[in-house]
């Protein structure tokens, strides 16, 4: 088959349609990647960005294509000052992928800067495990090894990714970036989208899964490669001779069960994946950006309605689950439920996923 670019023939093929010879390939690549960034509006040139890098093959992606932007000579020249960043695990340092990436960044002659993610609890009280009545108005932190041990695997996985983005936007701060450059692909946002959903985080799929993430005032998070699939992505890192660290592990949650359904629909219905990313950009929330953020994904919160909402409705069936039901509860409005902690500092402090989560977490504590 001949390539559909320059009829040479083709050594690749894309969605089971496409022939592309490897230079096509990667010029297409290349075009998608700067297109993403160019019809934003909401990305402007000169800025100091942050690029989040983590060792896997779409990090190493998406700083090989970082690199080629910044060294052109010509008006397509992606106008960046680049700053690297590694955030590493929980507990332990996986000296592998910290080496990994310092080789990566020293072949393009770039410094890298590698923190350890439970850094963060710094930022915040410290939390008595004893203490299972935290006060409304008064919410503090657990601390990351506390909450991880004692939540679902579903919820730690949720709760991780959140606190890693939290990460990435206090570097940008301390280190003066308005921007920041996260690797995500189509196929990767496909599976999030769809995860938000399950977790009850369907309100922030605009901010998580869109080209922008503008929540935060002073620094927008950018996916600037939401349009290649994961399928290009090999391509690309197999021609370009990019290394990697094979990051799948066999996990049981949610989102892995999601993603590898997505992985089942990009491989027999490949056409499918970029849909369901593209519904993302019809989703918008009707809520302003001037209220009260999400100690801990910092979406805005939500304000009491004066309708009846799927969250009462959940708040109500587990207090009756519970085996705390008598009839004096159909006379309770919902500010009432709340104060039994069915869901704590919710529209308060938290949103309602991360609610749940910390809802989760005293349940445990308080078993043991």
């Amino acid at each position: 088959m001949l390539c559909k670019k320059c009829n040479s023939e083709g050594t690749l093929v894309i969605r089971k349609v496409f022939f592309f010879c490897d230079a096509c390939f990667i010029a297409n690549i290349i075009h998608k990647f700067r297109a993403c960034i160019g019809k934003n509006t909401k990305f402007s040139n000169d800025n100091k960005s942050l690029i989040c890098l983590s060792g896997d093959i779409s990090s190493s992606v998406l700083l090989d294509l970082v690199m080629n932007g910044i060294t052109l000579n010509t008006h397509k020249k992606l106008r960046i000052s680049p700053v690297f960043l590694h955030v590493n695990g929980i507990v332990s340092t996986d000296d592998s992928v910290c080496n990994l990436i310092m080789n990566q960044c020293k072949k393009y002659n770039v410094d890298l800067i590698s923190m350890n993610i439970s850094s963060m609890i710094t930022e915040y009280k410290n939390y008595n495990e004893a203490d299972t009545t935290v006060k409304s108005n008064n919410f503090r932190m657990p601390t990351i090894n506390n909450f991880v041990n004692k939540i679902s695997p579903s919820a730690e996985k949720d709760f991780l990714s959140r606190i890693r983005q939290k990460v990435f936007y206090k570097m940008a701060k301390d280190l003066e970036c308005n921007s920041i450059f996260t690797s995500e692909t189509n196929t990767k946002l496909s599976a999030k989208l769809l995860s938000n959903i399950v977790m009850g985080r369907g309100s922030q799929i605009e901010n998580d899964i869109g080209f922008a993430d503008c929540r935060d005032k002073d620094v927008k998070l950018f996916r600037p490669m939401r349009d290649i699939t994961d399928e290009e992505l090999n391509h690309y890192a197999r021609i370009r001779h990019l290394s990697s660290v094979d990051k799948s592990v066999s996990e049981i949650n949610l989102q892995s069960l999601i993603s590898n359904f997505i992985s089942d629909l990009e491989i027999n219905s490949p056409a499918t994946i970029s849909t369901i990313c593209k519904t993302a950009d019809k989703i918008s929330s009707a809520d302003d950006n001037t209220g009260k953020p999400c100690q801990i994904c910092q979406n805005n919160l939500k304000t009491k309605l004066d309708k009846l909402t799927a969250t009462d409705a959940t708040a109500f069936s587990k207090v009756v689950s519970s085996g705390e039901y008598n009839a004096s509860l159909l006379t309770l409005d919902f500010e009432s439920v709340t104060k039994m902690e069915v869901f704590p500092h919710i529209f308060e402090e938290l949103c309602y996923s991360c609610s749940k989560n910390y809802y989760e977490f005293k349940t445990n504590i308080a078993k043991h």
